[in-house]
């Protein structure tokens, strides 16, 4: 999928040939939304005693559109202008989503249209190497560079929510946060990812497998899985240690058949690392500098 900073790059400039006073910080926040679980669930993968599994489904299902609408909708209720910032939100989330989908991700995809069909989209047009991708990523940085002194002059952002805007954001927010939770055995079911395949080794043998970016180790010929188990290769690549796609077959319990593999770099994961900082700091230089801004009103006021 493309990295943060290439989602700005690209999805900026089509937010404001639509709506020309869109705010960058929500265009940002709206460039963040489908990644949100994957970065909250690379942050639980660190922490003891997680079971992995329910974990990746949990963040497949959060990462759909439907549930990016529903957290735009929430969000939506903390802005000045609510149906416009959803609207801004929605419209990336989707773009966002259809981005992931154009990129190569064996055994993976994007749901768009959970929880009512767990059909995965996939497009497959390139790698996340290809070098449009590294364009993309310098457009956002170009992008950041160009927009980010009038964005921080906005004064209307944000405004406080009515009792209706309140119930309607914390309604959204208990949906999106806990629904997930009633379609894991969904999500199993469907091997989204996979993962019914990986769960239930004893029927492993033969079945096909696909693996997006895994870590592979030279040394002992195996593949590190998503839910936490190796797997050994019969054949493995002549390469080093490092991330990599698999595609393969089963051929028993442990041990995969390669048929074709992708290594991949680590630079899509410091542009993101850095959109993601950035985008953090954006939302912090504009309440820094509307704080301290002076008081235009206070010679008029005196007199």
């Amino acid at each position: 999928m493309p990295n943060t900073l290439a989602h700005i790059g690209i999805q900026t400039p089509l937010t404001k040939l639509g709506i020309k006073e869109a705010p960058l910080q929500w265009i940002v926040v709206g460039c963040i939304i489908p990644d949100i679980p994957w970065i909250v669930q690379r942050i639980f993968t660190h922490l003891p005693g997680i079971d992995l599994l329910p974990l990746r489904l949990y963040s497949v299902t959060q990462a759909s559109l439907v549930y990016c609408l529903i957290l735009s909708l929430a969000l939506a209720m903390l802005a000045d202008k609510s149906k416009q910032i959803f609207l801004i939100l929605a419209t990336n989330s989707l773009v966002h989503l259809l981005l992931d989908a154009s990129q190569k991700k064996w055994g993976n995809g994007v749901n768009l249209f959970v929880p009512f069909s767990w059909h995965t989209t996939y497009f497959g047009f390139v790698w996340p190497e290809h070098f449009i991708n590294y364009i993309f990523t310098f457009m956002g940085l170009i992008t950041l560079a160009v927009l980010w002194s009038k964005a921080i002059q906005n004064t209307r952002l944000l405004s406080k929510p009515d009792r209706a805007k309140t119930v309607c954001a914390v309604s959204c927010l208990v949906f999106y946060f806990c629904s997930p939770y009633l379609l894991l055995n969904s999500a199993y079911e469907a091997n989204i990812h996979y993962c019914k395949t990986l769960s239930e080794t004893t029927t492993r043998s033969g079945k096909v497998i696909e693996l997006d970016r895994t870590q592979y180790q030279a040394t002992t010929n195996t593949l590190k899985c998503y839910i936490g188990t190796d797997i050994r290769i019969a054949n493995p690549p002549t390469i080093e240690s490092g991330t990599i796609s698999v595609r393969g077959r089963f051929l028993d319990e442990k041990t995969i058949t390669l048929e074709k593999y992708h290594t991949h770099q680590i630079s899509r994961d410091y542009s993101s690392y850095i959109g993601l900082i950035l985008a953090l700091l954006l939302w912090v230089h504009t309440f820094c500098y509307q704080k301290n801004r002076p008081n235009t009103n206070t010679d008029r006021d005196t007199k």
